[in-house]
């Protein structure tokens, strides 16, 4: 922590030296981005340089706005000044789980966030004049050309005596002098409400908007006030996720979603979930889209709910699967529309297959294809759009799991808790398709064997590892043996290099060896 900490709050980013920064001033000709989506949604946008107020109870939204209001500005080059109750830690993971970057800003002195010092109110109380109380972030903010204040929340200005009606005065004429579009949170519902306190802020907003939630993670933003025409006032639905922020959730009834831009079209927006996929592959999908390369799954739903793209696409390896239908989930249950495509080295099993069209994905395209090929399938894809008109809410059936010492780390089964496992499948589904991997070392220790193995099939998704008799037995949900010839030869290089020497593997599938895996079960043969 540098600089001076004035006597009102402390800051945890200092002023740079004047000049520093510079600012395309904002005009007042028409409406600029807020950067919170379900306002933006709503209205198009807010008046520059004027004050604005959210309300709502604890975890309906106002921190995040603030967050989404100071990332707007950032992104428009602006200075920011962000005040909150909050540690900074907090401010800074918050912002991480929305997707949002401010960490930088800190570090190159565009984002100054300042927090409420313990004894504040006390000061406030003390106080002789209004402008005593902000004379030292006058000073603090002398060398900077601020664009955008973020105040989370105003209470501390309410609580100090009869000091407070002239403390939001002060607080109404020092925004007004940075010539600031600026935005001051207050916990709980003000409809109803009268406070000669707020006066002075509720005559000089250009806007007051309200939010709340529900049990059901729903939340909702109305709009209470507005100095200018918006087309509509009716409440917007959104929710907060990981990595995306407020997420608009559009009306199941309107129809269709708005058609998405041309130049969002033109977009994709590509997530390597497992090895990047090849340089060729990429340059070739260049030749028509504009390919926006993440790493991350939290950035790239960001980009997708924030601005648009023709599709989405996720570069996964089986044991990835569970974060990419997750993600799939997440963007479904915002109405999102983005056509989802799977693209995989090897051929998924039917089970990932089936769970994917279930949580929303809408093709899957291998690896291996042609450049050529690969960009007119996807040309195919973003002209014909997200193809699912219903996505199911059906619960998947249950997996029978993989049993852990600590609730962490996986451990084999033995081999009467395994067959009895793999029986229960056989009983309660009417089209059971799986493989069994009998698996046998040339020397070594069976339990260690079967750790290893355990380390290298899809637990998460329904595989199970135990031992019997002297054998590794793997149970393969949804897996064909000739569709498991790269897992074969990855159980025996880990093996190799770890003392198993050459493991001997015998594949079962099933139906196609029905009787041989019933006898090894000691199951009854169907009826």
């Amino acid at each position: 922590m540098r600089g001076t900490i004035p006597p009102e709050v402390q800051t945890d980013a200092a002023p740079a030296a004047a000049g520093s920064m510079t600012q395309t001033p904002a005009t007042l000709s028409g409406l600029v981005p807020s950067g919170i989506r379900p306002l933006d949604y709503r209205l198009g946008g807010i008046l520059p340089n004027r004050p604005y107020v959210i309300s709502g109870n604890p975890g309906t939204g106002k921190s995040v706005s603030c967050l989404e209001f100071a990332q707007q500005g950032l992104e428009g080059g602006e200075t920011v000044v962000l005040i909150t109750h909050d540690d900074p830690a907090d401010v800074m993971a918050s912002a991480a789980f929305l997707g949002i970057d401010i960490e930088r800003p800190l570090r190159e002195e565009r984002l100054i966030l300042l927090r409420f010092q313990l004894d504040f109110v006390r000061r406030l109380g003390r106080a002789t004049t209004a402008d005593a109380v902000f004379t030292e972030l006058r000073r603090h903010f002398e060398n900077f050309k601020i664009g955008r204040v973020a105040i989370d929340s105003i209470v501390p200005f309410l609580d100090g005596g009869a000091a407070s009606t002239t403390a939001i005065y002060g607080l109404i004429q020092f925004l007004d002098e940075l010539q600031v579009t600026s935005l001051l949170t207050f916990p709980g519902d003000m409809a109803g409400l009268y406070d000669r306190r707020l006066e002075p802020l509720m005559q000089r907003s250009a806007g007051v908007f309200h939010l709340s939630s529900d049990s059901e993670r729903n939340h909702k933003l109305e709009v209470r006030k507005i100095r200018f025409e918006a087309a509509s006032m009716l409440p917007v639905t959104f929710r907060i996720l990981s990595g995306a922020g407020m997420v608009v959730i559009t009306d199941p009834d309107s129809g269709k979603a708005a058609a998405l831009p041309a130049e969002a079209q033109h977009r994709l927006a590509l997530v390597n979930m497992a090895d990047p996929l090849p340089n060729e592959l990429v340059n070739g999908l260049r030749h028509h889209f504009e390919v926006d390369v993440r790493t991350g799954i939290l950035s790239a739903f960001s980009e997708v709910v924030r601005e648009g793209v023709g599709a989405l696409l996720l570069n996964v390896r089986r044991d990835v699967i569970e974060s990419a239908l997750q993600l799939i989930r997440d963007l479904r249950q915002t109405n999102n529309t983005v056509p989802v495509v799977l693209i995989t080295p090897y051929v998924l099993r039917s089970a990932d297959r089936t769970r994917a069209l279930r949580a929303g994905a809408d093709d899957f395209l291998s690896s291996s294809l042609a450049p050529s090929e690969l960009l007119a399938r996807l040309q195919t894809i973003v002209k014909r759009g997200h193809w699912h008109d219903l996505i199911t809410t059906a619960p998947e059936p249950g997996m029978i799991l993989q049993p852990t010492s600590d609730g962490s780390s996986y451990v084999p089964m033995s081999g009467d808790a395994l067959t009895k496992s793999v029986r229960g499948y056989l009983e309660r589904d009417q089209l059971p398709f799986f493989t069994l991997f009998m698996i046998k070392p040339e020397k070594g220790e069976i339990q260690g064997l079967a750790k290893m193995v355990l380390n290298i099939v899809r637990v998460e998704s329904g595989d199970l590892v135990g031992v019997l008799g002297k054998r590794v037995v793997a149970y393969l949900d949804s897996a064909r043996p000739k569709d498991l010839a790269s897992l074969k030869i990855r159980m025996r290089e880990h093996a190799l290099r770890l003392g198993y020497g050459d493991i001997e593997i015998e594949a079962l599938g099933f139906p196609a060896n029905e009787d041989v895996v019933r006898d090894l079960l000691g199951a009854p043969a169907a009826s």
